[in-house]
């Protein structure tokens, strides 16, 4: 009798235990964890500003896809783009990148000659500035500040193209 109780109980046990079981998360696949989250116009917080550095003067934006597929075409060149901040340095705001559903883009604001909001992720921008050659990449950032450790730190991985922004318009 008292070994039926204590197999009924020791079952019980391990039944209500694993129903209590937390099933683990499901992990995001690579495409969905490099996609910039769509926000809400109400799940923003506003930006007390909309333009930093100079005014905007190509008002036809060049599609982010573009940039993405031939960067070698754009390199040197001042191209205005559009995307979803994806994110933003956490120290000054010297650097941000932007995406949409083709891929991605670094941006960084000329010399530090100005700096968006840290609070920008989630805000669609358009951005004015000069397409870096990729061999000059790696050494300006190293050189410089190390933003693309920095940012490699905050999204995984950075993006193939670097924009030297000259200017940025937040257009929400």
């Amino acid at each position: 009798m008292r070994r039926t109780l204590l197999i009924a109980s020791s079952a019980l046990v391990s039944l209500a235990l694993s129903a209590c079981a937390k099933a683990p998360d499901p992990k995001p696949s690579a495409d969905t964890a490099q996609q910039p989250k769509a926000a809400t116009a109400t799940s923003l917080k506003p930006l007390e500003k909309k333009q930093y550095g100079a005014a905007i003067t190509d008002k036809a934006p060049t599609p982010l896809n573009s940039l993405v597929k031939e960067p070698e075409k754009f390199a040197n060149q001042t191209v205005c783009t559009e995307g979803v901040v994806a994110a933003v340095c956490k120290s000054m705001g010297c650097w941000m990148e932007i995406a949409d559903e083709s891929g991605q883009a670094h941006i960084k604001m000329a010399g530090h000659s100005f700096f968006v909001p840290k609070d920008a992720h989630g805000h669609r921008a358009r951005i004015q500035g000069k397409v870096i050659p990729a061999a000059e990449v790696k050494d300006m950032c190293a050189a410089q500040d190390n933003c693309r450790g920095e940012a490699e730190k905050e999204t995984g991985r950075v993006a193939k193209i670097e924009i030297e922004a000259t200017g940025v318009e937040f257009l929400d």
